[in-house]
């Protein structure tokens, strides 16, 4: 892995594509042409239309009885305890982690590499802590 920054004019998903596959990071492409990559979860990984930063987001699901304060609930307390992510309830009975990585001035392969292994090492233990009962 090179030492090259990355910036706003080089990001592109193919490029974070072999960043992801040169790491053995397991990355693919779904249905929608949205790049995935794994480490014991799956995450997203979504550069910004301005290419200044990239989205990493994990999905999980509530279990359809489980209540809105149950949720809310599960969510501030994730939010609460794991300040480097951001957890939100959504719709169709989603719980969504995400987190930003800043692209602009340059970032290293490498610091891509950690910050998105650093993201995807939170949402199990998160759910573990405050999730168990309602989280599927």
């Amino acid at each position: 892995m090179t030492n090259d920054l990355i910036t706003p004019d080089s990001l592109s998903k193919e490029l974070l594509h072999s960043i992801f596959d040169a790491a053995y990071m397991e990355p693919s492409w779904d249905d929608d042409g949205d790049l995935r990559v794994k480490e014991d979860i799956h995450c997203f990984v979504i550069p910004s239309e301005k290419k200044d930063r990239i989205r990493l987001m994990s999905i999980f699901g509530f279990k359809e009885n489980s209540s809105q304060s149950q949720r809310l609930e599960c969510v501030n307390n994730i939010n609460l305890e794991y300040t480097i992510v951001r957890a939100s309830s959504g719709d169709n009975n989603i719980l969504r982690f995400d987190f930003y990585i800043n692209v602009q001035g340059g970032i290293t392969r490498k610091n891509i590499v950690m910050a998105v292994k650093n993201f995807l090492s939170i949402p199990l233990t998160a759910v573990a802590d405050h999730g168990t009962d309602i989280v599927q």
